[in-house]
């Protein structure tokens, strides 16, 4: 008997309900853009009720940004990493779109006649979000807000990785990040007594890549047995990776969640 190695790569921790009920927010968002006429829409970083920026409101706010722009709607969507290369060059931050003169300026730079603001207030198991839709004169056309119960496995995707450069976290999956590939990816070993005592199960873990597709960093988030980690970390050491690239096609540093199963083949 061996072992079957089951990987799963996400774009980020996304569950049925979760992703369901993201998806109806989005969609309701879109309606109200769409009723508004605005043509493209920029979604800034979320902050926290203190108009701190946070690694979860960025995320939030990469995740609804990439909700909008997969269906098709009547608007485009400013690519967010693209957009914080051009703010970087104003000197213009998340926090500064608070003051509308500054609001407006991001705007017209970004080509935009709508900016999606949010407030992201996040708990270890609940986000609560608001979502504040206005003209690219700071005008306020339509506030809603969202809560979202948070899964264990959330927080797999932090710490985010942070381009220093360009102050922008990268989410595979989002933002037109391409997901890392396995190149070369074997199968771990099970230990005698696993194998002897037929235990099975799922080891999940937060995996650092940096450009190169090469790990960086592994935190062990669950593991049903403690034999499964020596033998997950071992084999980790022997992948071989291709890594995320953004929509340009460069390579970049990320965070994913990686499950590996640990099943006996009969």
């Amino acid at each position: 008997m061996g072992a079957l190695l089951v990987c799963l790569w996400f774009a980020f921790p996304a569950w049925s309900d979760a992703d369901k009920e993201r998806k109806k927010a989005a969609k309701s968002l879109a309606q109200e853009i769409e009723r508004a006429q605005f043509h493209k829409v920029y979604v800034p970083d979320f902050l926290d009720a203190s108009g701190t920026r946070t690694e979860q409101g960025c995320y939030f706010a990469s995740a609804y940004s990439t909700l909008l722009s997969k269906d098709p709607h009547g608007f485009e969507v400013v690519n967010r990493i693209q957009a914080q290369k051009q703010l970087d060059a104003l000197r213009i931050s998340s926090q500064d779109l608070v003051k509308p003169e500054l609001l407006s300026k991001a705007a017209q730079a970004l080509g935009a006649d709508a900016v999606l603001v949010g407030t992201a207030t996040i708990s270890p198991k609940d986000a609560s979000l608001l979502f504040s839709l206005r003209n690219s004169s700071g005008k306020e056309v339509h506030s809603m807000s969202f809560h979202e119960k948070l899964e264990p496995a959330f927080d797999t995707s932090f710490p985010a990785i942070e381009d220093a450069g360009i102050h922008f976290y990268y989410f595979p999956g989002l933002d037109g990040v391409s997901q890392p590939r396995c190149r070369y990816c074997p199968n771990p070993d099970y230990t005698d007594e696993a194998r002897l005592n037929r235990l099975e199960g799922n080891v999940l873990m937060s995996v650092a890549l940096d450009e190169k597709g090469a790990i960086t960093n592994v935190r062990v988030m669950k593991s049903p047995y403690q034999d499964f980690v020596p033998r997950s970390l071992e084999v980790l050491k022997k992948w071989r990776l291709e890594p995320s690239r953004d929509a340009e096609g460069h390579a970049v540093p990320v965070r994913v969640m990686l499950e590996i199963t640990f099943r006996l083949l009969n």
